[in-house]
């Protein structure tokens, strides 16, 4: 989403405080159709990701916060896949977003 992001809306590609605009969220290419379970498959990844990190922020032992980055990165995985899944991407389109994304 970002990759997209940066190059269609000018305010996004900026370095220093990108901005994000309704205007060009509305040009985003959601899929047609997402199927009520994706949806809700991915809102709970979603809600999982934003509850992961505030504990994460709120890790008091480096082994707490090793633990629940793991559990990030896993989560974030899942997503990617998950969207990778609803765009219906190739491969080679999963490698190049992949790519942009680093």
């Amino acid at each position: 989403m970002s990759v997209f992001y940066k190059e269609r809306a000018v305010k996004g590609a900026r370095t220093i405080f990108p901005k994000v605009v309704i205007k060009n969220l509305r040009q985003f290419p959601y899929p047609a159709a997402i199927r009520t379970d994706k949806k809700k498959t991915l809102a709970a990844h979603a809600q999982r990701m934003l509850d992961l990190h505030s504990q994460l922020a709120d890790a008091k032992t480096e082994h707490a916060k090793t633990n629940l980055q793991r559990q990030i990165d896993a989560t974030d995985a899942q997503i990617d896949k998950l969207v990778y899944e609803l765009y219906e991407l190739t491969p080679d389109e999963i490698k190049i977003v992949e790519a942009a994304a680093r």
